[in-house]
């Protein structure tokens, strides 16, 4: 899910306009709650992995709707298969999009 976020984030950096996401992150005694990001030409985003986490959750909707957003932005834009290597490929990614 981040690599999606991030790569929308950059799609509407090169475009310089912005957005809201709304994604599930881990709230207090590890419930599910909504974080809301405004990401754009000034977002100073970042993910990194963690080893010792819970499981990661997914949200698959999600993904589809951010990879969908930047497909808008970046028709032939493709996937970064050699960026963020730490990060696992999300499954929906394959080939260019």
């Amino acid at each position: 899910m981040s690599k999606a976020v991030l790569r929308y984030a950059r799609a509407l950096a090169g475009v310089h306009t912005s957005d809201i996401v709304t994604i599930p992150i881990l709230g207090e005694g590890g419930s599910v709650i909504s974080a809301h990001l405004l990401i754009g030409p000034a977002s100073q985003l970042y993910s990194t992995s963690v080893s010792d986490s819970i499981d990661e959750f997914t949200d698959p909707t999600l993904v589809d709707d951010l990879e969908r957003r930047t497909r808008e932005i970046q028709p032939s834009t493709v996937a970064w298969p050699d960026e963020m290597l730490d990060i696992a490929v999300d499954d929906e990614l394959e080939g260019p999009f």
